[in-house]
């Protein structure tokens, strides 16, 4: 197994590495996630290279997530993809409004369907998306969004050049090889005054830390993550921005996907037995993950100065 020389994030030497699980969902090479004790970050080694990246998300990217998710989820289908995540939609919309201004320019690197900027635009906000995805892509566009292929392209747009009052991505961060560099970028291109919201993974999460069930060790670790970030990691890498920032914690998944993952050891159980065990039952569950820190989301938060 080839061996990382230091921590890819935070540069702390070989001796501070440690193998987190050698199983890399999707990797045809033998590669290996790794835990820094020093940054507390955990990353992939070696690496996807440039390529390999570019061929990943141009043409796999879409059959990659279906074959996790399922055909249901919609990463093949624009139109079944908006659907399905109705629900992420109104769980994210109860972080995001109390940081979002009354109007205003909006960016979603990594937009996907477009289901989080729809309704934005409906509301008056200047909506604009950044995906790489080409079926994706010409959706959001049909619909009347703009969207570019990447983030650098919105930033050569001159139509863009007075900045952004709100970034915001949804599990991206962890698929770029450089997320400090990614991060800036994003910055740069904040108004004064505009804000930076993004989520991850946890790697603390439930049924890493808790549970042990050998089927989701297989399944979480997979090769288009380059990281998967505790609190502590985020922070380190957060507080390189000399900005103020905050980290939220959040739980997507319900009780009955872990009875599932439990009992099955398979995904696909969200609301499978919420009408029996009931809904304030659910909340619960969620509510003690995040109380105990153990559970499966992190929202960072950065904030330029100004405006």
């Amino acid at each position: 197994m080839p061996l990382p020389a230091e921590c890819r994030l935070c540069g702390a030497s070989n001796e501070e590495q440690r193998v987190v699980t050698p199983h890399v969902y999707g990797s045809e090479s033998e590669r290996a996630f790794f835990r820094c004790g020093v940054c507390d970050v955990c990353y992939l080694f070696p690496g996807l290279t440039a390529q390999e990246e570019k061929k990943f998300y141009a043409a796999e990217f879409s059959k990659f997530m279906t074959s996790r998710a399922g055909s249901a989820a919609g990463w093949e289908q624009p139109e079944a993809h908006v659907r399905s995540n109705e629900w992420m939609l109104q769980r994210r919309m109860k972080y995001l409004r109390p940081r979002l201004p009354a109007s205003g320019r909006v960016l979603e690197v990594g937009c996907a369907s477009g289901f989080m900027l729809y309704p934005l635009a409906e509301e008056g906000y200047e909506c604009v998306g950044a995906e790489p995805s080409g079926v994706f892509g010409d959706y959001v566009r049909s619909r009347g969004v703009p969207c570019f292929d990447s983030v650098e392209e919105v930033a050569s747009d001159p139509a863009y050049k007075d900045g952004f009052d709100v970034i915001m991505h949804a599990y991206v961060l962890e698929h770029m090889s450089d997320p400090y560099g990614f991060l800036k970028g994003q910055v740069d291109l904040l108004r004064g005054g505009g804000v930076l919201i993004f989520e991850i993974p946890n790697s603390a999460e439930a049924l890493i830390t808790m549970y042990d069930i050998l089927e989701f060790e297989r399944f979480y670790w997979h090769v288009g993550h380059h990281w998967y970030f505790s609190e502590d990691a985020l922070s380190h890498l957060l507080e390189r921005f000399g900005l103020p920032s905050e980290i939220l914690l959040d739980q997507r998944y319900d009780l009955s996907n872990h009875m599932i993952w439990a009992r099955d050891g398979k995904p696909g159980g969200m609301g499978r037995f919420t009408e029996v065990l009931g809904q304030e039952l659910e909340d619960a569950y969620r509510q003690a993950l995040i109380r105990a820190r153990r559970c499966d989301t992190l929202i960072g938060v950065l904030r330029k100065p100004g405006g």
